[in-house]
């Protein structure tokens, strides 16, 4: 025999109702099966709202009364047709008369006691019960069946204990009589969720109570299996309105389900699992709506592969309460007198978390208990309180995240990889709690942070592949080329476990967000068509609520608005990448205040294409510097662009014409005398200068300027080029004085005992600096290690392409270094 149960949100349509048939139908063909159904959904609501409002005196509840009415004719018509449902009309008017007569009582009372809840909560379920057996009637024999002839409860009304050894037996002779006396065998339809006392009051055990009432029947009966069939797929590792990577468990054990479903968990009623545990009963969660879904097995033990932990939950709506002080330690009973205290209250205490000594209790509660909580602890240490020898401190607004496995036992680790995982990405911990059984480790946080906090522990517990959303500011020459590679390289991305989703884009003036990803093949039209104003700092804004588990901004501008935004960007808890040279040299108070806020929060700040595009120059100083090593000298080409010009500038062309050709190429910045100012060069020694702890300021570096001071003011035009050929004959009589000595000009930038200079400098032809060709950068470090030999870094330092190389080569850190 099987037992089947059916939740509201499958029974909330005739269509669906068509659905329960089909599947119970199909069941029966193979073995007897028992029916337990819930009222249609939202119904049980209704219900109690109208006998709300008839306790008020409010008419309305006839208005409310008459849409129940409505409701279940509307069904009956709609699955049986006027024709056929003369009798079951007949028989729910019956019931709903009755209803109607029930809330008149209540009106008249002007109260709406325990026992006539339960008995107005009752209607729902009996004319469900009451229509699908009806329904299922005309293709095969099924009998309406009453719970309260054979479920026995105490008068504990709204929420009634079951008395088993009655409604074992009684269940028992119920079935066995309507068995006997039928044939075929019928389906029994039977109303999930109400009971009776022994003298016939009607009572409910409980809200979502179905499933008790499917376990009570299953163990009495000695059922096969349990069915619970809802509007999920089984039970998920996670909530999936939260979490958008949960997934099914296959299987999962009696105590995995009692803790998950005790924790948060929907998909159980927990007291339903107790009476299919004592009689090793397994139950099977299933989709209605995708009946052929395995769904999950709920039995006895069992391995369940590799994976420790097995789902994830939590609770919202807690208020902390914690009990300190001196006078407690060491002396024995503060336990027992606080949680006396609270019983006698009847509140209910969800986790405990005790520090040693009695010193500290902290335990959690509902917020609706708060009040009577505090009252009753305050009342109970009032004499500690008074004289300040203890102190109770509260704190609402709080959630329980709980990991639950059974596999967790004696693994070492667990509790690491989930405190860490939030410590990781700057989530607080109020308390914790671990069983001894070691199956469920719990913590307490505030409740704005559920959301991130459970997407990350499932990250840390069960995610195989690394995932990264990017938000990408500056969609220009280097931003673009970055996009390009970020689409051509997904599948080698994949290939080595790394899920990049670009979550957004910019440009000065509108942004783009879309948490789901955006098209690479197609990023220009999404950004086009966006009406949102860039604001970076209302950016940031929006990523935060997003509450992404890890994620980065990549800021491919040269932009000082979008570094002013970075500490917004870091609150967010968005991770920076960046070739934007503007916050390695902001005034050195602002740049540690920048430093000291990264450690703080923990987040990474990828620089490698600050200096030198896609060459390791930023790795490699940090690199020399963390083994021990001392900078004594470092001097190279800087600028990709300057080298470019330098290497061309023989004197066959006029130097303004090397400089209109490299900006055509894309070489220089959209505004060349970034470059030929030195400007460039002075940044990017002070960026190196900073690595070895010196405090420099921009200022303090030497720049030999090549622009002229009467065209280094003013809005960037095309006419610039001309005006700067005026000074081309200056350039080359530098040139033919380096010649005539055999030797060539370089733009050099030197760091050296504390000092900064850049400049034109002259090297013989056979000198390393004098053989770079193209836009090469060259960097050498002299240091203690490399005193004779410097160690020397060369290649491509400039474009697009390579600059956009060395931001994707940071992506690729940084997905390293996200743990897994």
């Amino acid at each position: 025999m099987k037992v089947l149960k059916f939740g509201g949100s499958s029974l909330a349509t005739s269509g669906r109702i068509r659905d329960v048939a089909k599947i119970v139908l199909k069941g029966a063909r193979r073995d007897p099966v028992i029916v337990v159904v819930s009222a249609f959904q939202g119904v049980t609501n209704q219900l109690l709202e109208c006998a709300r409002l008839a306790a008020k005196a409010n008419r309305r509840y006839e208005t409310a009364w008459r849409k129940v009415v409505h409701r279940h004719r509307s069904v009956i018509e709609d699955l049986l047709g006027k024709r056929h449902s003369a009798r079951l009309r007949s028989q729910v008017d019956t019931l709903l008369n009755e209803l109607h007569e029930v809330l008149h009582g209540i009106q008249l009372l002007g109260h709406g006691p325990p026992r006539a809840l339960d008995l107005v909560a009752s209607f729902g379920e009996r004319l469900s019960a009451l229509i699908i057996s009806a329904h299922l009637n005309r293709s095969y024999p099924a009998r309406f069946a009453d719970a309260r002839q054979f479920i026995v409860t105490d008068d504990q009304f709204m929420s009634a204990n079951v008395i088993f050894g009655k409604t074992n037996r009684m269940a028992r002779r119920y079935f066995a009589e309507l068995f006997r006396s039928n044939r075929p065998r019928p389906i029994p339809v039977v109303t999930g969720f109400i009971g009776s006392t022994s003298d016939g009051q009607t009572t409910t055990i409980g809200r979502n109570g179905s499933d008790y009432t499917a376990a009570i029947l299953g163990a009495a009966l000695g059922a096969e299996i349990i069915e619970i069939w809802t509007d999920v797929d089984g039970v998920l590792s996670a909530d999936p309105n939260v979490v958008a990577s949960a997934f099914v468990l296959p299987r999962i054990t009696y105590e995995e389900a009692m803790e998950l479903s005790y924790f948060g968990a929907k998909v159980l009623h927990p007291a339903a699992i107790a009476p299919a545990v004592a009689r090793g009963i397994p139950l099977l969660v299933k989709n209605t709506f995708r009946p052929e879904a395995p769904g999950t097995l709920i039995s006895c033990g069992g391995k369940n592969g590799d994976q420790l932990a097995r789902g994830i939950t939590s609770i919202a709506g807690l208020t902390l309460l914690t009990l300190r002080g001196l006078s407690m330690v060491g002396v024995p009973g503060n336990a027992e007198r606080l949680f006396r205290a609270l019983a006698s209250r009847g509140i209910n205490v969800i986790l405990i978390s005790q520090a040693s000594s009695e010193h500290t209790i902290c335990f959690a509660i509902r917020d609706t208990d708060a009040a009577a909580a505090n009252a009753a602890v305050r009342q109970e240490f009032r004499l500690e309180l008074h004289h300040r020898l203890t102190s109770l401190d509260e704190k609402s607004n709080q959630t329980i995240i709980a990991v639950v496995g059974d596999q967790m036992k004696g693994h070492p680790g667990i509790s690491g990889k989930m405190f860490g995982a939030l410590g990781r990405h700057n989530i607080n911990i109020s308390a914790i709690a671990q069983g001894a059984s070691e199956r469920n480790i719990s913590c307490v946080i505030d409740t704005p942070q559920q959301s991130r906090a459970l997407n990350i522990i499932h990250g840390a517990f069960f995610e195989r592949r690394k995932h990264l959303a990017l938000f990408v500011i500056g969609i220009g020459n280097i931003g673009g080329a970055l996009l390009r590679q970020l689409h051509e390289q997904r599948p080698y991305l994949l290939s080595r476990g790394f899920q990049v989703t670009v979550i957004g884009l910019a440009n000065s003036k509108r942004f783009v967000l879309d948490a789901s990803g955006i098209n690479l093949g197609r990023w220009r039209e999404k950004l086009a068509a966006s009406r949102r104003r860039m604001d970076p700092r209302i950016l940031a804004r929006e990523i935060a609520q997003l509450e992404l588990t890890d994620a980065a901004v990549v800021d491919c501008t040269a932009a000082d608005a979008i570094v002013q935004a970075y500490p917004d960007f870091v609150r967010a808890n968005l991770h920076i990448i960046t070739p934007n040279k503007r916050a390695n040299v902001l005034p050195w108070q602002q740049y540690v205040s920048l430093m000291d806020l990264l450690r703080e929060r923990q987040i990474y700040f990828f620089d490698e294409a600050n200096v030198g595009a896609g060459l390791p120059v930023m790795s490699t100083i940090r690199d020399l510097i963390a083994s021990g090593d001392v900078i004594r000298k470092v001097e190279g080409i800087f600028s990709g662009t300057l080298s470019f010009l330098f290497n061309r500038f023989d004197g066959a062309t006029p130097f303004s014409a090397l400089v209109q050709a490299a900006h055509q190429k894309g070489l220089t910045e959209p505004d060349p005398r970034a470059d030929l100012s030195g400007e460039d060069v002075a940044r990017k020694l002070l960026i190196l200068a900073r690595q070895t702890g010196s405090k420099m300021e921009i200022a303090d570096i030497r720049v030999q300027s090549l622009v002229p001071k009467n065209l280094a003011v003013g809005r960037f035009s095309q006419r610039f080029f001309t005006s700067f050929g005026r000074y081309d004959s200056l350039m080359e009589a530098r040139l033919k004085r380096a010649q005539s000595h055999s030797a060539v000009l370089r733009y050099i930038g030197t760091l050296e005992g504390g000092n900064a200079r850049a400049g034109i400098k002259e090297f013989s032809r056979g000198h390393p600096i004098a053989a770079t060709k193209g836009s090469d950068n060259i960097i050498a470090f002299t240091t203690k290690r490399y005193a004779h030999t410097p160690l020397v870094v060369q290649g491509p330092g400039a474009g697009a392409d390579v600059t956009a190389m060395g931001v994707f080569s940071d992506i690729l850190k940084l997905l390293n270094y996200l743990p897994h």
